[in-house]
């Protein structure tokens, strides 16, 4: 328990001045002796027992008043409620024993039955108020109890450090106002207080030693892309004060309570961890701004990142505003590739030239996103960096800017082979349309002239209703995409399960060939269930109305033993897969149970060949497209995340040179296996890497997640939702700050219950008084 004032505690010795009363004006009984009287004197020893009863308990209640009114005004409290519930438990059962005592002396005196009644039952009210309180109090955690306000504090302090915060608002960013509150929130705990200091950097976070490390560690606090999220942060903190010694312990988070900050998905996780906790106060201080002026590039969208050269790119800008009806100017810049570069000269980073391909400019109006889109044609082979910046300055700067990288290629090589009953014309019209920039360079031969020197040069082989092979020409696939190349094979009439379910056979084929199924009667056609694989992106906007079921499958194969690690990418109708992937080393094989190769008069189905069978047409172009890069190899990355690169085959074991978007230091990074892997991606901009002996330079960009600085306000509903109604205490000023801290510290007031059973006694008091001063006049 503690006082607020402590000092007017010695105000009890004021109980000695009731006594010394009782004991001064008590009056002495004169002694007369009077024979005809003695009747009247026995009558009278009755009464003066009567009246020193009373007296007694007069000065029971004077005492008892006194000493309540002095505790009172020292405002006592306990800094756990569940112990609050036990002192008013307490409290009541004391009002509980004196209600007894007086309702027992009104009964003896036996004068006014009345008064004894509303005595009896007024204390069997506040009996039952204190059993309440008890049961109450047992169905209660109390928590640790804090001994005075001023004792130490385990406090950790909490800074949101993301890009959003550099907003600028009266000359100053949100985390400059942070850093101001912080450091004075230092010099606002107690002595001997121990404090941490924790922001969205991936790093550990101990408690300083001392108020001037606590402060240094606030005003070195730097802007972090990605990172974790304010949830995570505070989790983290109630783990560091679970393990710290002292008994107080405080959380403060500053914040611009923006909602990108908070992570709503693990919300309830947090939440849970407050509630079992209940002790340690959480203080959300608000250190956003008044007004906000923002106009930010929420978001860009490309239409692919690895195109064949010469081919077109499309980029879609989401432009969002935020207190701004101003028109805006957006440019798209892009550079020339030049592998010679990036170098560095004279300690200055020298990149490739930039040259500006677009402009425009558009109308916003506030808390409107509108779309800019900005194409690309005709890309060179090479890595492409650029990026759309916003004209002119406003409140931050963080999202005015987004980069991309597109990668432009030499068309894709394919070698399609054609058993004895395939055509692969169908396909290959297809996959390279006449008169069209082709992204695929198509070979066509027959299977009976596959060999592992026809396979070599080509980045995947696409199998045409394949007929039995040898165990060499099995083995040879095998190697081919062990390696890292693709294969696609569509199985049909030529395919002997005897054949297929050899040992050299199913090193390549998902799993073995069970039966041919009929449709017959039955309506069979590709049946997606969902669109998540990267095959079916180009479904995802419109899965729900893709004409799948006009394009009938009146036979396909079934297999049976699929490996481990297999996965069925789109299964039929009937539940049968359809077309499976499975990786063998660094390749993949994508197997469909279908032909597409027959003659329309004896096909198997009417993907390729039905009435505007576009459908399968993105279909096959897509499973193309992955089997030639594996659909794994991005140029775009959201920051924090682990960035990877393929290098090229001359350069696989070679060191290369990254170049970081903040630095002109290169570091050296050594391929594993063709792989370069980039764990740390916390800077927002281009990342550039050139093999260290000479070579074709590549890179990728990195980029904020999408609209990760809007600044709307969570509200105080929404804040109840992620960490609990009433389990924190929300502050922007100092002295509102200081406040809840009183609060806090001080614990569950008693105050209030004090004055109350103050009252009650006073008011027996006064009432015992009057029935003992007025029947004394009357027995006199």
């Amino acid at each position: 328990m503690q006082f607020a004032n402590v000092g007017l505690l010695l105000g009890g010795l004021l109980v000695a001045v009731p006594i010394i009363l009782h004991l001064v004006m008590r009056q002495q009984p004169k002694q007369l002796e009077f024979p005809a009287l003695r009747f009247v004197r026995q009558r009278s020893v009755q009464n003066t027992r009567r009246l020193q009863l009373k007296h007694w308990v007069l000065l029971a209640l004077r005492c008892l008043a006194v000493l309540l009114l002095v505790a009172a005004l020292a405002r006592p409290g306990v800094a756990s409620a569940a112990l609050g519930k036990w002192v008013l438990s307490g409290s009541l059962g004391l009002i509980l024993l004196i209600g007894a005592f007086v309702t027992a002396a009104a009964w003896l005196a036996g004068t006014n039955r009345t008064l004894a009644y509303i005595l009896t039952a007024l204390t069997s009210l506040v009996g039952v108020g204190a059993i309440v309180t008890a049961v109450m109090a047992l169905g209660s955690s109390s928590g640790p109890i804090v001994g005075e306000q001023e004792a130490p504090v385990a406090a950790v302090i909490i800074c949101d450090t993301s890009p959003r915060m550099l907003y600028r608002f009266q000359n100053q960013t949100r985390l400059e106002k942070a850093q101001e509150l912080g450091t004075w929130l230092t010099s606002q705990l107690p002595e001997d207080s121990e404090m941490a200091v924790l922001d969205q950097r991936a790093r550990s976070a101990i408690f300083a030693p001392d108020r001037g490390a606590a402060r240094q560690a606030i005003q070195r606090l730097e802007i972090a892309v990605g990172g974790k999220s304010l949830i995570e942060l505070a989790e983290s903190a109630l783990d560091m004060l679970d393990t710290n010694e002292l008994a107080r312990k405080e959380i403060y988070i500053l914040t611009d309570l923006a909602a990108p900050a908070w992570n709503k998905e693990d919300a309830q996780r947090l939440k849970a961890k407050l509630a079992e906790q209940p002790d340690i106060p959480l203080y959300v201080i608000d250190v956003g701004a008044d007004e906000i002026r923002n106009v930010a590039i929420s978001d860009l969208v490309m239409s692919a990142e690895v195109i064949p050269e010469n081919n077109d790119v499309t980029l879609q800008a989401e432009i969002v505003s935020d207190g701004s009806n101003e028109p805006k100017t957006i440019e798209l810049f892009i550079e020339t590739p030049d592998d010679k570069l990036p170098i560095v000269e004279n300690g200055e980073l020298i990149t490739p030239t930039a040259t500006r391909r677009n402009r425009q400019t558009i109308e916003l109006v506030d808390g409107q996103p509108r779309s800019v889109m900005f194409r690309l044609p005709g890309l060179t082979a090479g890595t492409h960096h650029g990026w759309i910046d916003l004209v002119g300055d406003d409140g931050l700067e963080a999202d005015n800017k987004r980069w991309f990288t597109i990668e432009a290629r030499l068309p894709w090589s394919l070698l399609v082979v054609e058993s004895a009953n395939a055509n692969s014309r169908d396909l290959v019209n297809a996959l390279a349309p006449p008169g069209y920039p082709a992204p695929f360079k198509i070979d066509v031969i027959k299977q009976s002239e596959l060999t592992p020197a026809k396979m070599e040069g080509h980045q995947a082989v696409v199998l045409l209703d394949p007929s039995p092979m040898s165990d060499t020409t099995w083995q040879a696939l095998s190697r081919f995409v062990t390696r890292g190349g693709g294969l696609m094979m569509f199985l049909g009439r030529s395919a002997v399960k005897e054949a297929f379910n050899t040992e050299a056979a199913q090193t390549v084929l998902p799993g073995k060939l069970a039966r041919q199924w009929r449709a017959g009667d039955r309506l069979w056609y590709l049946d997606p269930r969902e669109y998540q694989h990267s095959i079916l992106a180009p479904f995802r906007d419109i899965g729900t109305s893709v004409p799948w079921s006009d394009f009938r499958v009146d036979r396909h194969w079934s297999l049976t033993d699929m490996k481990e690690g297999t996965n069925t990418v789109v299964p039929y109708k009937n539940g049968v897969a359809a077309l499976i992937e499975q990786r063998i080393g660094k390749g993949v094989v994508l197997t469909f149970t279908s032909s597409i190769s027959d003659s329309k008069e004896d096909a198997w189905n009417t993907l390729l060949t039905g009435f505007q069978s576009w459908p399968f047409f993105v279909l096959v172009n897509q499973m193309a497209k992955y089997a030639v890069q594996m659909g794994d190899q991005h140029f775009n990355y959201v920051a924090g995340d682990v960035a990877t690169l393929q290098t090229s085959k001359d350069n696989e074991t070679a060191t290369h040179l990254l170049f970081t978007p903040n630095g002109i230091d290169p570091q050296e990074v050594i391929p594993d296996n063709g792989t370069i892997t980039i764990p740390f991606t916390s800077s927002l901009g281009t990342y550039r890497i050139r093999p260290l002996g000479g070579g074709k330079s590549s890179g990728f960009s990195v980029n904020l997640p999408p609209f990760a600085t809007r600044m709307e306000k969570l509200s105080e509903t929404e804040l109840d939702e992620v960490l609990g109604e009433g389990r924190y205490r929300l502050a922007r000023q100092q002295e509102q700050i200081v406040r809840e801290q009183g609060k806090a510290r001080l614990g569950v007031p008693l105050f209030p219950w004090l004055m109350l059973i103050v009252v009650i006694v006073f008011a027996l008091e006064h009432i015992m008084a009057n029935r003992f001063y007025r029947q004394q006049v009357e027995t006199t």
